[in-house]
């Protein structure tokens, strides 16, 4: 008898999309968190001092 696993092409090809649709969405989270926090850091290099009047 035989016990190995009998996987179809199918099987494998969805395994194979998942994986890189996995990376691409962990990637794409890294690079959002990324420019996030570089837009933040500018925002508050562009904002008036807090005593400011002019400061919302």
């Amino acid at each position: 008898m035989n016990y190995a696993p009998q996987f179809g092409v199918l099987a494998v090809l969805y395994v194979l999309v998942m994986a890189v649709l996995t990376g691409l969405a962990i990637y794409v989270l890294i690079l959002v968190i990324t420019f996030l926090r570089l837009r933040i850091a500018e925002m508050r290099r562009a904002a008036p001092p807090a005593g400011d009047s002019r400061r919302p």
